[in-house]
């Protein structure tokens, strides 16, 4: 175990070395092409009547200020370079490279072109509103998903799933198509949660941290390095990222680090103990979906906006208490969840 840590402690410090002397270039860059004006003209936190006032005062965003959306690039570029250079690339971990720069090209995409790229043009904005438009994007990415899953099981590596010794499920096709959902499901949910200063990023890190000490102990040690290298990147971002964020991380980032942390429980028999570490996620993804069925079905808001991190920011809490609260429930989640790895 010592040999493993000292070597995993290696690739952490290179991770935040290469992160600490990339990440002042990317923002210096993503100044020069600040998205705020898109963030204005963008329907996010907006009411029945299409009015965002309400999210844009509690976010302060102005017509010269605001946080670039893109700082996921960080993530994106550094981790699978590390990884491709430094780790020895089994058949499991190629589908997982694949995969992670995959989500983060889709959240790239995504931002560059369907978020920014459109912010003037009203018709293409209207279009991407319609619940066409909206389907064939998330049919899209969740064929990706299903996609990934059969990679992985045409490695050989991946043939059943393991619930605490007791319950064992063999893959087969319909399996890999549920845990294709699900896999997107938690890429949406980590999206969704890159809404305040800090707030994705930090409970990733302690969901990370928490994998690790969880695959340490347990005796599986082939992605603790891939996570070492997540973790490093991770702390330079949230350098940047915590209250005032100098970035937020947007798709590029949010996507390939849901996708890790999903990727790595299951096929490490830690499915429970990963949807109980990011338990947060989950609800934070949940508050959406209730606040959406809620307006459609019954005319009327459960929250007073959604996601539930910007409801108690409308009432009154300030980002950081928002934030660190969050954190802290998070690690209580994670503790749990180790607990429930090792049964």
């Amino acid at each position: 175990m010592i040999d493993t840590l000292r070597t995993s402690l290696n690739y952490l410090f290179l991770a935040v070395v290469c992160s600490a002397v990339f990440a002042p270039i990317m923002i210096s860059i993503l100044y020069k092409f600040n998205q705020v004006s898109g963030l204005k003209k963008s329907k996010i936190g907006a009411d029945e009547k299409g009015d965002n006032s309400l999210f844009l005062r509690i976010m302060r965003v102005t017509e010269t200020n605001g946080t670039p959306n893109m700082g996921g690039i960080l993530i994106w570029i550094v981790v699978p370079i590390i990884i491709a250079l430094t780790v020895p690339l089994t058949p499991v971990l190629k589908v997982f490279l694949l995969g992670f720069v995959l989500y983060g090209l889709w959240g790239f995409i995504d931002v560059v072109i369907f978020t920014n790229g459109f912010k003037n043009n009203e018709k293409m904005k209207a279009f991407q509103e319609r619940f066409e438009w909206r389907l064939g994007k998330l049919g899209f990415a969740t064929l990706m998903n299903i996609g990934i899953m059969f990679l992985l099981y045409n490695t050989g590596e991946f043939t059943s799933l393991s619930f605490f010794n007791i319950l064992t499920i063999s893959i087969t096709p319909l399996v890999l198509i549920i845990l294709g959902f699900i896999s997107q499901l938690a890429i949406y949910s980590a999206e969704l949660t890159d809404g305040l200063d800090g707030l994705m990023m930090g409970i990733f890190a302690i969901i990370n941290f928490s994998m690790i000490l969880l695959l340490l102990i347990q005796g599986q040690t082939q992605f603790i390095p891939i996570l070492c290298i997540i973790l490093g990147v991770q702390i330079i971002d949230l350098y940047f990222n915590i209250p005032p964020a100098r970035f937020w991380n947007g798709g590029p980032g949010a996507m390939p680090l849901g996708f890790a942390i999903f990727f790595i429980g299951i096929v490490t028999d830690n499915l429970i103990p990963y949807l109980v570490m990011s338990a947060m996620t989950w609800i934070i993804m949940g508050s959406s979906a209730i606040q959406i069925l809620s307006m459609r079905f019954l005319k009327k808001r459960v929250f007073i906006i959604a996601p539930i991190h910007h409801h108690f920011q409308a009432k009154g809490w300030p980002q950081y208490k928002v934030t660190m609260r969050f954190w802290l429930f998070t690690f209580v989640f994670c503790i749990l969840g180790i607990y429930l790895g090792l049964l």
